[in-house]
């Protein structure tokens, strides 16, 4: 099991819940390609913690929501429900 925080499968809904395209996120990361961005997606690599949170406001999310978000993926995770990892 990998120990990221964020996985690709996040950043993927992030994006479409936010209506946004691949190069929306990377140039919102401050990364020079679209590549670099579908990567993260594709769990190659990982954006900083910066990069994430620049992505995220790029998307209309707080902090707070974030954290609340993570805080019950590792509660969800803690109480032993199958595929935690990947709750959405």
């Amino acid at each position: 099991m990998s120990n990221k925080i964020v996985r690709g499968s996040d950043l993927r809904q992030m994006r479409n819940m936010a209506g946004l395209r691949t190069i929306d996120m990377a140039a919102a990361a401050g990364v020079k390609t679209r590549k670099t961005y579908e990567n993260w997606e594709k769990e190659m690599g990982a954006p900083n913690v910066n990069q994430f949170f620049s992505m995220a406001k790029a998307c209309g999310l707080s902090a707070q929501s974030i954290m609340e978000f993570y805080e019950f993926k590792e509660q969800m995770r803690g109480a032993g429900f199958v595929g935690a990892s990947s709750v959405s």
